[in-house]
């Protein structure tokens, strides 16, 4: 079992361009080690954590082309590029 939340404010920044501002959470509710191979704890990861970061979204003819940083809990970041919306 696990939980997952996401929060995400959108806001225009002009014509066919907008911005967002993103969190999320997640927890795998004490359940990490009764996953076969426990690929949590293999990997070095916490049983839980939260994120958040900023994004830019472009309205295409092809639809939505969505590109944001998001930074963990443990203060590494990543960059995410993708198409179609989140939500």
């Amino acid at each position: 079992s696990f939980l997952l939340a996401s929060a995400e404010y959108r806001f225009p920044i002009y014509s066919i361009v907008g911005g967002a501002v993103f969190a999320d959470f997640g927890s795998d509710l004490g359940s990490g080690n009764a996953v076969l191979g426990s690929p949590g704890p293999v990997r070095g990861l916490p049983g839980s954590g939260f994120g958040f970061g900023l994004g830019i979204r472009v309205r295409s003819p092809f639809g939505t082309i969505r590109a944001g940083y998001g930074i963990n809990d443990q203060g590494e970041g990543r960059f995410q590029f993708g198409f179609g919306e989140k939500f």
